[in-house]
């Protein structure tokens, strides 16, 4: 067996699987049925997927760890920790009252800091030696990522790297929410979790030798975060994360939050009224694919499993359904529609399609489309790709439709038949 740790293209493999499973704990394993399944075409789709700053740093489209920066071991990576700062962290002053969001603008979170303010702040550097954030702060990939936005929460995701290692550190934050509490409870259960003593109440469970999750309620407002490293955890690694949660504890609890982003009017015609059941079509999905099988399954998605706070947060609709049918040897082939919904969240649509038309991720693989009664539409769907995504301009509004399953250049104007459909029974 292979003890060396890993390097070059396995390390950078390493870290695309890691940051799936960090960022897209959503997928659904229960429905990976025995049969024929399709595999996801490269490219910005890989982007796509992800969301956030897992696919960003995966897939190269913003600076990585891999661009041949020279970089010390991530400090949880090595035998001894690091020299503690010689000063102390300074105390943040309270922040100015919060004053009213622009509405249907560009959305800010609750917490008035951004991400690098909030790593200088809190010491990142006592935890990663070399930290760089993962993202471009307020880009978005998905609609759910602008939901998230939109309703306050900050995400902030760093990494650090060497040639044979890496960490990442990161965080969601948002207003605390009754659902904290049983994010706390989850981490304690079976006495997995331990109490950190932290804020106004934390806990730390570390579910294997790589990845440990913390909750942190403070000052009104919430933290869930994460730390994993590409190497099984030290001594010391545990208080190193303990210390940073406190120092970003110690930040935030005196910040008085912004006042939240509210939606135009236009919009309010895609605001989630319920489940899926109230998102109609005019023409069933069976009908648009020729597959009965669609019709049966029009529900929920697998919701995000990132954490609780991202659960409770996201508030688009988010609907899928799936239909089986069977190839010419018998094996069953498995068809996939998915349908995201985001009100309001034209600057989210509107800053994906300058990065994927003509900015860093920009490829041939985009087209132009008209969708009868959208404001725009762009498309990503080739003869030989098994997944197309469909994003919809509509109603000042981010609507995305996917397609998962058998190879078929006749997909890409079904998408658009789904997104007419959604919307004229809107």
């Amino acid at each position: 067996m292979n003890t060396e740790p890993p390097t070059g293209d396995d390390l950078t493999r390493m870290l695309v699987s890691m940051k799936k499973d960090v960022l897209e704990r959503a997928a659904d394993t229960t429905r990976r049925r025995p049969g024929r399944r399709f595999g996801i075409a490269f490219g910005l789709v890989a982007l796509i997927g992800l969301g956030s700053a897992g696919g960003a740093v995966a897939m190269g489209f913003v600076p990585s760890p891999f661009e041949g920066l020279a970089q010390p071991e991530p400090s949880a990576s090595v035998s001894a920790p690091p020299a503690p700062t010689p000063t102390a962290t300074p105390t943040p002053e309270p922040s100015a009252p919060p004053s009213t969001q622009p509405v249907g603008g560009t959305p800010q979170p609750y917490l008035p800091m951004d991400c690098a303010t909030l790593a200088t702040e809190s010491s990142l550097t006592s935890l990663l030696r070399a930290p760089e954030l993962a993202q471009e702060e307020g880009l978005v990939f998905t609609p759910r990522d602008a939901s998230l936005r939109q309703n306050g929460v900050q995400t902030c995701q760093w990494t650090s790297s060497s040639e044979a290692d890496f960490a990442v550190f990161e965080v969601d934050i948002s207003l605390d929410d009754p659902a904290s509490a049983d994010a706390l409870a989850a981490k304690r259960e079976g006495g997995a979790g331990a109490d950190l003593g932290l804020g106004d109440d934390s806990a730390l469970a570390c579910g294997d030798a790589l990845r440990c999750a913390a909750t942190v309620v403070v000052g009104g407002y919430w933290i869930e975060a994460g730390y994993e490293q590409s190497q099984e955890f030290g001594g010391d690694t545990t208080d190193l994360v303990v210390a940073q949660l406190g120092r970003i504890a110690d930040v935030v609890r005196p910040l008085e939050a912004r006042a939240p982003w509210a939606a135009d009017a236009a919009s309010r015609r895609w605001v989630a009224t319920g489940d899926c059941s109230t998102l109609d079509l005019v023409t069933p999905l069976g009908t648009i694919f020729a597959d009965p099988s669609l019709d049966a399954s029009w529900s929920e998605a697998t919701s995000d499993g990132r954490n609780a706070l991202v659960a409770a947060a996201s508030d688009e609709y988010d609907c899928r359904s799936e239909g089986t049918t069977q190839d010419d040897d018998g094996l069953p082939i498995y068809t996939s529609i998915q349908v995201n919904v985001s009100a309001g969240a034209r600057w989210g649509y509107e800053r994906f399609r300058e990065y994927a038309v003509a900015g860093p991720g920009a490829s041939d693989g985009f087209t132009t489309v008209t969708v009868t009664g959208a404001e725009d539409g762009l498309l990503q769907c080739d003869g030989m790709s098994s997944i197309c995504y469909l994003d919809v301009l509509v109603d000042d509004s981010w609507m995305r439709v996917i397609y998962e399953g058998p190879v078929d250049a006749g997909q890409a104007p079904r998408l658009v038949q789904v997104a007419e459909s959604v919307i004229a029974a809107r």
